[in-house]
């Protein structure tokens, strides 16, 4: 079957990718990562791998930690209304008095 030449399951389909990646791209080491979220896509975008690798971030008074939280604090502002890219949310706390820190989705 032709969609045994890229391996025989998707594990192997992956690494075989990074393999390449890594292949045709020397300078750069492309980021691996397992997510638990079966086929759920926002499993995917939500994973801790997705967010540190597609949104990096920048400003030294924010880390990206585990999405496992012991502690929410008070609610300082609640964004539902679209969607805010990381920055974006660094700005709204750092604009907002009492912020700490936020949770991004």
């Amino acid at each position: 079957c032709e969609f045994m030449l890229q391996g025989t399951s998707r594990l192997q389909r992956g690494l075989n990718f990074m393999s390449y990646l890594k292949r045709e791209f020397p300078d750069s080491q492309p980021l691996w990562g397992v997510f638990h979220h079966g086929h759920s896509y926002n499993g995917a975008y939500s994973s801790h791998h997705f967010t540190t690798w597609a949104m990096p971030y920048t400003n030294k008074r924010y880390s990206v930690m585990e999405r496992e939280i012991v502690d929410v604090g008070g609610n300082k502002g609640i964004y539902v209304d679209g969607f805010y890219a990381a920055w974006e949310c660094m700005e709204k706390c750092d604009s907002t008095p009492g912020c700490n820190s936020f949770s991004y989705n």
